[in-house]
């Protein structure tokens, strides 16, 4: 760094060219980096080459390009050959790499590293655990075991979002870089002040309908949930691939008059919507950390969520209500729990899940601790 400021380069896409959890915390992220001092860029695949606008700050962007729509092979070829031009023209530019997910990019910033191409620090943020996760992906990549190798050889520290990650990197043989435990990040904006709650309960979720996120396991729970006599209104706030076939389960469970689909949600919406309930769900097969959940904890919700090693480890402090992931029976106890819970507990526990924002996921401090991993890497 030379006594300069110190440079970071981000791989990532982001808001609103991808609209997933990872492009979201990053673009957070480096918003508050570029206000604490630091210079950050941001390479990517789905993002343009340009100047792009972050809040009150202006932010250099890379297209990457990739070759979609023409196999995986020959995608991945295409984005390595795109990383190693772009690391010629940039290699003196940057201090610290930062690789949001250990997928495509994280091999091919490996790969420069080994063939010293570039000298820059290699910070590493696996992004799902378990499932389809990072690992998942990592050994479905052909000749795995070189690449593995490189990874464990070559990244000079993995931030845990998820301290399940941690088994994953056992079985995968990543063993030797740095581990750190820094969370995701979430704005904090003035409490919420909650002094009831609706009756029917106000139930939402936010995220993609995909298989990942259990909203079909949910479902099935609160169908038998009405049927023993509980009341309760579920909004499903989101796109994906599963959309209709949710519906129709809903359709066909008869709960048409008390679940809601409410499409694509700007982010200048969310929090409004998380105002407007009383509980936040979050069913998942598997996740990194999520930010849905963050942020409506911050909100001053309560959460219902999996034990996945993310945010449940948080919302076991009093913050909600967790069991087993892709577990019907659990998932129903639950539930159950929630919904027979009183007033007051409910209440209690959306006050101590804003506590716990306010102390653990600020933005502002989130980034802080992200820059003095960097600084130390470097170091």
């Amino acid at each position: 760094m030379g006594g300069s400021r110190l440079k970071v380069l981000v791989v990532s896409n982001l808001p609103p060219y991808v609209m997933g959890g990872a492009e979201n915390q990053v673009s957070r992220l480096v918003e508050v980096w570029l206000a604490q001092g630091a210079e950050v860029e941001v390479a990517g695949h789905r993002i343009p080459t340009g100047v792009q606008e972050l809040g009150a700050q202006r932010l250099q962007t890379h297209r990457l390009f990739a070759a979609n729509g023409l196999g995986r092979l020959a995608r991945g070829c295409s984005y390595l050959v795109s990383h190693i031009l772009f690391a010629f023209r940039n290699r003196s530019r940057f201090d610290v790499v930062y690789s949001r997910g250990m997928g495509d990019a994280a091999l091919a910033l490996a790969l420069l590293k080994a063939l010293r191409i570039v000298s820059w620090k290699l910070v590493v943020v696996p992004i799902n655990a378990r499932g389809d996760g990072d690992a998942a992906f990592v050994r479905s990549v052909p000749f795995s075991r070189f690449w593995l190798s490189l990874l464990d050889s070559q990244i000079d520290a993995v931030n845990l979002i998820n301290a399940a990650i941690a088994e994953d990197l056992e079985r995968l043989g990543i063993v030797h870089p740095p581990r750190f435990s820094i969370p995701n990040g979430v704005s904090v904006a003035p409490a919420v002040c909650r002094k009831a709650l609706a009756d029917p309960r106000r139930l939402v979720w936010t995220g993609r309908l995909e298989k990942q996120k259990g909203i079909d396991l949910l479902l099935n729970v609160l169908a038998s949930q009405r049927q023993a006599g509980r009341r309760f209104r579920l909004s499903l706030w989101g796109e994906g691939s599963l959309r209709g076939q949710l519906q129709q389960q809903v359709e066909r469970l008869g709960m048409s008059d008390c679940v809601s689909f409410g499409g694509a949600l700007p982010a200048d919406q969310v929090r409004s919507v998380l105002e407007d309930a009383d509980a936040f769900v979050l069913p998942s097969r598997y996740e990194g950390m999520s930010n849905a959940a963050l942020e409506a904890m911050e909100a001053g919700l309560p959460v219902l969520c999996t034990r996945c090693g993310g945010i449940d480890t948080y919302v076991e402090d009093g913050a909600g209500w967790t069991c087993a992931p892709d577990d019907e029976a659990a998932l129903a106890q639950a539930v159950g729990e929630m919904l027979g819970a009183d007033e007051g507990g409910w209440l209690a526990r959306g006050r101590r899940a804003r506590e716990l924002v306010e102390e653990f996921f600020s933005i502002e401090q989130v980034a802080s601790r992200n820059l003095d991993l960097f600084r130390t890497v470097c170091r």
